[in-house]
């Protein structure tokens, strides 16, 4: 099997959809590549041929391709996750700052008529 390394780079938070939708494009790709080859293969060997080293080999690079397309589309979920980890995580703090921020200590003139008109209805009770 082929070897994978991981590997870390920063686009600007914009670029992300595209990312996401060039590995779904290359994934997709791979895969209909992966349906061909099987498809050539069913076609190629006979029932007798089917029990050979031959088409394991083949069936196993058949297999690695298709990890590949399973490495990829992991990819994307990882990224769409980091995506709204990252949302959530900047919604909270919009929602926190909020919260922290002081009222209006100051209330209407408006407000403060009212409340002496109801004080003094009640005096009158």
């Amino acid at each position: 099997m082929r070897q994978r390394v991981n590997v870390h780079y920063s686009v600007d938070l914009e670029e992300l959809p595209s990312e996401v939708e060039n590995l779904l494009s290359k994934a997709d790709e791979r895969l209909s590549t992966c349906y061909q080859t099987l498809q050539t293969l069913i076609k190629r060997y006979d029932q007798h041929i089917l029990m050979t080293t031959a088409c394991t080999e083949d069936i196993g690079a058949l297999r690695e391709e298709l990890a590949s397309v399973d490495f990829m589309l992991n990819d994307a979920t990882n990224i769409i996750n980091g995506y709204v980890s990252y949302r959530l995580q900047d919604n909270n703090e919009i929602a926190q700052e909020e919260e922290a921020a002081p009222t209006n200590p100051y209330v209407e003139v408006d407000q403060i008529q009212e409340k002496i008109q109801q004080f003094k209805e009640s005096l009158t009770k």
